[in-house]
């Protein structure tokens, strides 16, 4: 499964690197991927509702540990 690590971005940076790594999974049809983004922190809390605003992501959980998040992307069609 890929994996982007959100450690040490800035909010915004952070939000860049998340969209461009969708955007390549979708364009991939890769069906799943891991986003790790710390136990806390303000990544932590926007990254559901970066995630809930984007077309490209079917659903999200929470992984196994509590740091990252297992994302499933949308088929493309």
């Amino acid at each position: 499964m890929r994996k982007l690590d959100l450690h040490g971005f800035t909010l915004e940076d952070a939000y860049q690197e998340f969209t461009d790594f969708i955007y390549e999974a979708y364009q991939g049809s890769i069906p799943k991927v891991e986003v790790i983004t710390g136990k806390s922190g303000q990544i932590r809390k926007e990254f559901p509702h970066w995630a809930e605003s984007s077309h490209q992501i079917q659903y999200i959980e929470q992984s196994w540990h509590e740091g990252s998040f297992v994302v499933k992307i949308q088929r493309k069609y």
